[in-house]
């Protein structure tokens, strides 16, 4: 191998040490539960909106049978008035109407009772997954937390001991032994500088991408969640105890 050859391989080499790891948070069983939940709380929500939807279509029905309902009377009203109190087949057949767009009413309004009945179910439900996905979520992160510091520290302890000893000696060149700042004093100020330097760096777009890569976690459907149930155990306690209290019965 010529020399040329050596110094390119040998360049190519160190570029190749120098070149950003690529961070990787290590599985484990506390991730792989999080993302069954999370899928369970997805699910959930879906049933929820399922039966909110029914409920919703069964309003409007209803709404929209007694307008039909309210019509009709308006109507056959309107024209026993006109006839001088005469009940001619117009009017009656009104009157049918009206009977009939009332009973549909009523019928959509037992629907919705009965629908109904699964709201707290399903409310307790998605509001249990929620609150443990929550939960699950911060031990995850800051068990990958742990982690990455526990890496990195094994990486950079020796390149900031090396930086922290030269940054001593030259904080203390040429002072008179009584002068010289103590150890932790100037840790206090190597660290300070690092600790600067950091906290420029965590506003980056960069710095949070990065973040949210390296977490990688699934995503959670809170958006028709009740978070006020999540927060609060004493509702939930009491979602619980309606929800049994309608099984039993």
């Amino acid at each position: 191998m010529s020399e040329n050859q050596t110094a390119t391989s040998s360049h190519a080499e160190t570029e190749q040490s120098i070149e950003p790891r690529q961070l990787v948070v290590a599985d484990s069983e506390r991730r792989a539960r999080l993302r069954d939940l999370a899928e369970e709380l997805g699910e959930a929500v879906q049933v929820k909106r399922s039966v909110v939807g029914k409920i919703e279509t069964m309003q409007r029905a209803r709404q929209a049978a007694q307008a039909d309902a309210d019509a009709a009377r308006e109507k056959w009203r309107e024209k026993l008035r006109e006839g001088d109190g005469t009940l001619t087949r117009e009017v009656q057949k009104l009157r049918v109407a009206e009977r009939s767009a009332l009973s549909l009413a009523e019928e959509y309004g037992s629907f919705e009772e009965e629908t109904a009945k699964d709201v707290p179910r399903v409310e307790l439900e998605t509001a249990d997954l929620a609150s443990k996905c929550i939960s699950l979520r911060s031990a995850v992160i800051q068990e990958a937390a742990q982690q990455l510091y526990e890496e990195t520290l094994m990486q950079v302890t020796d390149s900031l001991a090396l930086a922290f000893e030269v940054f001593c000696r030259g904080e203390n060149s040429g002072l008179p032994s009584r002068q010289k700042s103590t150890v932790d004093e100037l840790a206090g100020q190597f660290f300070w500088r690092i600790n600067r330097h950091i906290c420029r760096r965590l506003d980056d777009a960069p710095v949070g991408d990065k973040v949210d890569a390296y977490l990688a976690l699934p995503h959670f459907d809170l958006q028709d969640v009740d978070m006020d149930i999540v927060c609060s155990p004493a509702r939930r306690q009491m979602l619980r105890k309606e929800v049994h209290g309608s099984e039993a019965a």
